[in-house]
């Protein structure tokens, strides 16, 4: 039986699979072997595992006597390999357990080393297809060639190894090994070319919830270690990626940059030091939609699920894991984002809200793991108009320290209609905000000056809004001169405390200056007319007065500047007294206006002869002077009086602000007589302020 025939037949005992091939041929003389078109079948006798066109093989065997081990040429070609991943087991499992050695059993005994002597390597034309079915993705790779001229047991010089071979899906790899096999010392340089993303699809799938995965990495690797340790190999060099984008389950963008640019530094695994020189991303897209639930980018990443898992980790696995990020090292030493998109989408409030950020800048230098401080510097803008300005400083060893001023101008009210109508019960139908804070926290204590400047801004309200707020009114009173709206709002808080939350804070603060604007307009208008508060609140009259005293007209000519001051500033004074209180009042001042004419004398001056007087009307010296009063009163028309005098009163004071201004819109008014405010209350006038109705 011939070699050939021996070998085929007998394969499955001798290497552990049935084999076969076309031609062999060995020249015991030259020590050279030729085989050709060889296949190794998968156990089903069938399948090729293993199979290549032509593998020539070129010894010189009498230097095997010599102890010296020596390849004048290993020539392979038109190689396929096809590997196969089940569950937890590869297509080759069994190969390995055939030829694995009971190590334990076998005594291997102690030889003087092989001298090697390895010339002309060459590997042609290969292909290795690896099938995953778990994901059901095959990963093709084409054309793997190398050459390596010489490998020697004793040389001094690094042997070269050039590697190239090609993607089925897209791209190109190409590489250089220079090795000493002696020392086992190693450098390579790996070059990637248009490698497709999209060949990785379904194993990015198994992390997040896409449609597609696209893009196309370049990238010029350099490594340098040695064989014995490679775990303790450098890594540096460049790597670029060009069109990346991905889609949700919807087939909507939600992430996407044109290009990114990595510069590696130094990657030490051993020593777990990650050293990233710069890092580019340029022209961005974003899309973010944010739930009451979670967002996108949670749902597409399976965080929330992560979370849920996070939630059940152990103290002592928290410990751990703090305890290896503390070990970790890294840095980038320059951070640039250029010409970012950002689409925000919300539903919150029942009504789609969308926002669109553009033109978004973000660099930061020198961001170390080591740091104490760092500095992130971003610019953006606002939905086409607005433009947001930002620098970030924060303790990267404690978060708990942090300092952040941000300046937005130029941002349009009604872009936000939606939260305001939801909220206050209030349109937005224009202005421009403009809004600068400066934020400090202090092992969580945080300390916040938030100045905000609303300019020519135009609401209208409506009965809806979860709050109602008073904002239309609020604002009105709030704008100086100028039409605009200045407001500080300073924010306290512990953000150690679990119940403290910043926005609420915020949202707090500000609710309550808006109410209590509205609430006490007057605080906010004795400003414009260097008046005391209280001379814009209430003017207090007798009861028998008719027309605006002194001390009245002082009061009600600082009410016709503070009108001319604040256009459409709507004001009202009202009337309030108690009538039957100011009935008395006035038959006493009837009685002693009658003393007076019958006696040329002032009853307030001559109690005396004003008692006898009175005594002798009513014809009784046993009544008190009020009730004496009352009884003289009952031949009077009391109800007419008072309403004569408060009638002239009104007239008077209305006719003297026409006076003052012509064009005055104040308008004096009766309280509405159900008021219980009536009840004890001298006469007096009460001022209140809105906005006029044509506003």
């Amino acid at each position: 039986m011939g070699i050939k025939s021996y070998v085929i037949k007998n394969s499955k005992e001798l290497i552990g699979r049935q084999i076969d091939f076309d031609d062999f041929k060995l020249n015991y003389f030259t020590g050279t072997l030729k085989i050709t078109d060889f296949k190794m079948f998968e156990p089903d006798n069938v399948t090729n595992f293993v199979s290549f066109d032509s593998l020539i093989i070129d010894t010189e065997i009498y230097r095997y006597f010599k102890n010296e081990k020596v390849l004048e040429q290993v020539y392979l070609k038109g190689l396929i390999v096809n590997t196969i991943l089940q569950d937890s087991s590869f297509n080759f499992d069994d190969l390995i357990k055939f030829h694995t050695l009971d190590t334990d059993s076998t005594k291997i005994e102690d030889t003087e080393p092989f001298q090697y002597f390895l010339s002309n390597l060459e590997l042609k034309n290969a292909q290795f297809i690896y099938n995953d079915r778990n994901i059901d993705n095959i990963t093709d790779i084409e054309d793997l060639s190398f050459f390596i001229p010489f490998i020697g047991w004793n040389q001094e010089k690094k042997s070269n190894v050039d590697v190239k071979f090609n993607l089925k899906k897209g791209g190109s790899i190409t590489s250089s090994f220079n090795v000493n096999p002696v020392d086992g010392e190693f450098d390579a340089n790996i070059a990637v070319n248009e490698l497709y993303l999209d060949a990785f699809y379904k194993y990015v799938v198994e992390y997040a919830n896409i449609n597609s995965f696209n893009g196309k990495l370049n990238s010029q690797i350099y490594i340098s270690g040695n064989i014995n340790e490679a775990i303790k190999s450098i890594i540096s060099g460049k790597v670029t990626i060009n069109d990346f984008e991905m889609t949700d389950k919807q087939d909507k963008k939600f992430l996407a940059a044109k290009n990114l640019k990595v510069a590696l530094q130094k990657i030490d695994y051993a020593n777990s030091t990650y050293v990233i020189d710069s890092l580019n991303i340029n022209d961005t897209y974003t899309f973010f939609h944010l739930d009451s639930i979670s967002n996108n980018l949670f749902e597409i990443f399976k965080l929330n699920e992560s979370n849920q898992n996070a939630s059940t980790t152990t103290i002592a696995d928290r410990s751990s894991i703090d305890s290896s990020a503390d070990k970790i090292y890294y840095a980038i030493n320059h951070l640039n984002l250029n010409n970012g998109v950002l689409d925000y989408t919300d539903n919150l409030t029942g009504e789609e809200f969308d926002y669109h950020l553009s033109q978004i800048q973000m660099e930061s230098d020198s961001i170390f793991s080591s740091s104490k401080w760092v500095n992130i510097y971003s610019d953006m803008l606002l939905n086409n108009r607005g433009t947001l300005n930002a620098k970030i400083g924060v303790n990267p060893q404690n978060t708990d320290n942090a300092e952040i001023n941000i300046t937005i101008e130029k941002f349009l009210l009604s872009d936000i209609n939606i939260y305001s109508n939801h909220y206050m019960g209030h349109d937005i139908l224009e202005g421009d905000f403009y809004y600068n804070t400066k934020t400090e926290i202090t092992d969580g204590t945080i300390t916040s000056e938030n100045k905000l400047l609303i300019k020519s801004v135009a609401i209208s309200s409506n009965e809806k809004g979860l709050y109602k707020l008073p904002l239309k009114f609020a604002l009105f009173l709030l704008k100086d001169k100028n039409g605009d709206v200045n407001l500080d709002v300073p924010v306290r808080g512990d953000l150690n405390d679990p119940s403290i939350n910043v926005g609420k804070i915020v949202w707090t603060t500000f609710k309550n200056l808006i109410v209590k604007t509205a609430a006490r307009p007057i605080n906010f208008l004795a400003g414009l007319v260097d008046g005391d508060p209280k001379e814009l609140e209430e003017i207090t009259l007798t009861y028998t007065d008719t027309i605006p005293s002194e001390k009245s007209i002082k009061q009600l000519n600082k009410l016709i500047d503070l009108e001319n001051r604040k256009e459409g500033l709507k004001i009202e004074i009202v009337h309030f007294a108690d009538l039957n209180l100011q009935k008395e009042a006035i038959a006493m001042a009837e009685v002693g206006s009658l003393y007076n004419i019958e006696t040329k004398k002032d009853y307030l001056h001559d109690l005396k002869g004003f008692e006898t007087f009175l005594f002798a009307k009513v014809e009784s010296d046993s009544l008190s002077v009020k009730d004496a009063v009352l009884r003289w009163s009952t031949n009077q028309n009391l109800d007419s009086l008072v309403n004569d005098y408060n009638s002239k009163l009104i007239k008077n004071t209305q006719d003297y602000l026409l006076e003052k201004n012509p064009f005055t819109k104040i308008q004096v008014i009766v309280a509405d007589p159900k008021e219980p405010e009536h009840s004890g209350s001298n006469s007096k006038f009460k001022m209140t302020y809105n906005m006029l109705d044509d506003r």
